[in-house]
């Protein structure tokens, strides 16, 4: 991290003077100064459907980014039982299988995502392969956590359930994509041995969601790795919250008409086609899986890089060291003669947009978050706790919009913090920009930083009287 101290303006007309009364006013002001960042790469995130997380997606496929290095993702997810229980093999009058009239058909794996859900060459293809989990997954909503680096071999079934080639745009037109309410879904059919499994599940099994788990542990979801690595790619976002997003079983009720004695197969009369959903919800375990090279691409570790390289999935974030900056305002905050009196701290980011390929599609994302860590690599709202053991809030909000007009993203401190924090009051430990729901983003961000143009800015507005 590192710094210059390279502006002091009047700025009357940005600062709240309301509270100081009017004859004390001597002087309002602010003062600049850069502040240099510099690129992490954590080892890990957490990056399960549990606790905060809100928008839980699935991330597949393989996107080799030219500002950002190769990126591999998958996912294992757990299905669960619907609603209502399933009415097939059991006749609902005797509570007995009836063999004679249900008959399984296939087991449908459906991945549902909408317009624009991908990142990279939309007409970039890959072969999708699905994977049976050999052992069972913990608890949802239990304290034990998935992490995106979480060791997968070993852990399924070698027998290939199924697989499909696809690509992101699925040769579908523009208006197709973008007609109102539109969702592709990607329908896999998978072997008729888990078909099987899933048709003869016990009736205890199909009522009892636990029970379910213990027999069925769930699916891994990848991709082959690309014929040619050096080609674009792409990575697909899976709403698997959507109601079409589910693992569904097809089977057939067939009515027949028994004449004689000795008909024992019967006249068939008619054929029913009947499905039964196993969702993928909040109760089903999810979490995602990403493999990242970033060799010769971002400068980790050091205030000298050029630009600050943020990306979701677990990727690079960039880490902000405050403390030389806030303690130089010690003495000020102190001092008696003249008095000084904070009225806004702003931490200005601007974004470097020159580097978006034209032929891949790769918006940035509209929203940046700084955070702290926790001892887990989960992001944290940025705070601290005071000499009285009070949490003071960092940040006025913990999230900033990208200003387009400005092309940047300002965070605005807690001015309790930053006065606690320059008397010595409170602990300033580093900070860092992410991309909000890393674990089911793919998106990023590429701020200027160690360039004359454009580079990170401390921002402290001030009174004197």
């Amino acid at each position: 991290m590192g710094f210059l101290t390279y502006g002091c303006e009047n700025d009357p007309s940005t600062i709240g003077l309301e509270a100081l009364p009017s004859s004390d006013l001597l002087s309002a002001n602010s003062t600049e100064n850069i502040i240099y960042g510099s690129n992490f790469v954590p080892d890990s995130i957490v990056s399960d459907n549990s606790s905060m997380n809100q928008y839980p997606y699935g991330i597949i496929g393989y996107f080799n980014d030219p500002m950002f290095g190769r990126t591999k993702a998958d996912m294992v997810t757990e299905v669960t039982l619907s609603a209502n229980p399933p009415d097939f093999r059991y006749d609902p009058a005797t509570g007995e299988i009836d063999e004679a009239k249900f008959f399984p058909d296939s087991v449908v794996l459906n991945l549902a995502y909408v317009f624009e859900n991908w990142y990279g060459d939309p007409e970039a293809e890959h072969t999708i392969q699905v994977y049976e989990l050999a052992e069972r997954l913990d608890t949802a909503f239990s304290d034990s956590r998935y992490f995106s680096d979480f060791e997968i071999l070993g852990k399924y079934y070698s027998q290939l359930l199924g697989q499909k080639t696809i690509s992101a745009a699925d040769t579908l037109s523009d208006s197709t994509w973008q007609s109102q309410n539109y969702v592709n879904v990607i329908s896999l059919t998978l072997d008729n041995q888990l078909r099987d499994k899933l048709f003869n599940l016990t009736e205890d099994e199909l009522k009892d969601r636990n029970l379910l788990k213990n027999r069925f542990n769930g699916l891994y979801i990848t991709t082959t790795d690309p014929a040619d690595p050096t080609r674009p790619g792409s990575l697909i976002k899976i709403n698997l919250e959507h109601e079409l997003t589910n693992l569904t079983l097809h089977y057939r009720k067939e009515f027949r008409e028994l004449v004689g004695e000795d008909d024992e197969e019967g006249t068939l009369l008619e054929v029913r086609k009947m499905r039964y959903i196993f969702p993928i919800n909040p109760e089903a375990r999810s979490f995602n899986r990403f493999e990242h090279d970033h060799t010769d691409k971002i400068e980790v570790n050091t205030p000298n890089a050029e630009r600050l390289m943020i990306q979701g999935m677990a990727g690079s974030q960039a880490q902000i060291d405050l403390r030389p900056l806030i303690a130089e305002w010690a003495d000020s905050l102190t001092s008696t003669d003249p008095k000084y009196g904070i009225s806004g701290v702003d931490l200005i980011f601007y974004a470097d947009t020159f580097h978006n390929s034209p032929d891949l599609f790769t918006p940035i994302n509209t929203t940046l978050s700084i955070t702290h860590r926790s001892e887990n690599n989960i992001p944290i709202v940025a705070s601290a706790v005071d000499k009285d053991g009070e949490n003071i809030p960092a940040f006025r909000f913990s999230s900033a919009s990208y200003d387009a007009e400005n092309n940047s993203y300002t965070f605005s401190m807690n001015q309790a913090y930053f006065e606690k924090a320059a008397r010595g009051e409170l602990e300033v430990t580093p900070f860092y920009l992410t991309i909000p729901f890393t674990q089911f983003s793919f998106k990023r961000v590429i701020l200027f930083n160690n360039v004359s143009d454009h580079p990170p800015v401390f921002k402290v507005r001030y009174v004197t009287y």
